[in-house]
């Protein structure tokens, strides 16, 4: 039979006294009560703890094994350290967040990827420009497959903050070919070579970002390359 992490408590516990743990804990005696008839899962509150108490390995309490040689880096006792400092308000928010990153973890991990294989390494600017007239030189890399990855004719990395909040420096965003875009989608201009992530206006290309200026015609030609159809999102 399978055991459980209660189970172990049980087991471990022997011949010694409910209260004994409960009072080690801080806790009221009819706590364990509760946790065997399903009343209550406040113990996965206090494994560090528990297993303090019966001095043994988490690795043993949860998993029932001895810990992996490999668990245990400095980083991670220095936390458990500072978890053992916390309240139980604390723990109770370090615990709401630790499962929500364990979910967004594992649901990253199941994803399948993708090789994009046209990554310019020529990047635009969401600020400044930087020169587009090189010759074209690809990378492949390792992104989520979405169909926005299977529908970009290329992708291309931002540098600069005149698009934020809704495009950052570093993001790599897809490009599908197109000679125009409609008034209010975001596309890829070119202006005297350089190239730029921006919002399409009426007469000019528009920076998100109120701290940035807009580029107009007057300037020199805006030639549009493409329309930004998402961001990529690595593996």
């Amino acid at each position: 039979m399978k055991l459980d992490i209660l189970d172990r408590i049980t087991l471990l516990l022997g011949t010694r006294e409910q209260q004994e743990l409960t009072k080690y804990l801080g806790l009221k005696s009819a706590a364990f009560s509760e946790w065997k008839s399903g009343k209550s899962k406040s113990y996965r509150k206090y494994l560090i703890e528990i297993a303090d108490f019966f001095n043994v390995s988490l690795d043993y309490l949860v998993y029932g094994k001895e810990a992996d040689s490999s668990f245990g880096s400095f980083d991670e006792e220095q936390h458990i350290k500072k978890y053992r400092i916390l309240d139980e308000h604390g723990k109770d928010v370090v615990d709401t967040i630790l499962d929500i990153e364990v979910k967004r973890c594992e649901a990253v991990q199941n994803r399948l990827s993708f090789t994009f294989r046209r990554l310019s390494e020529n990047k635009v600017s969401a600020g400044e420009g930087f020169d587009l007239n090189d010759p074209d030189q690809w990378r492949s890399i390792e992104v989520v497959d979405t169909p926005e990855a299977r529908q970009a004719d290329f992708a291309v990395e931002v540098e600069g903050k005149s698009m934020e909040p809704d495009y950052h420096d570093g993001d790599i965003v897809y490009i599908s070919l197109a000679s125009e875009v409609p008034v209010g989608q975001v596309g890829l201009f070119v202006q005297n070579g350089k190239g730029y992530i921006k919002e399409a206006g009426d007469g000019c290309i528009i920076s998100r970002n109120p701290e940035y200026d807009d580029i107009f015609p007057d300037d020199g030609n805006i030639e549009c390359k493409g329309c930004v159809i998402g961001i990529a999102d690595l593996i």
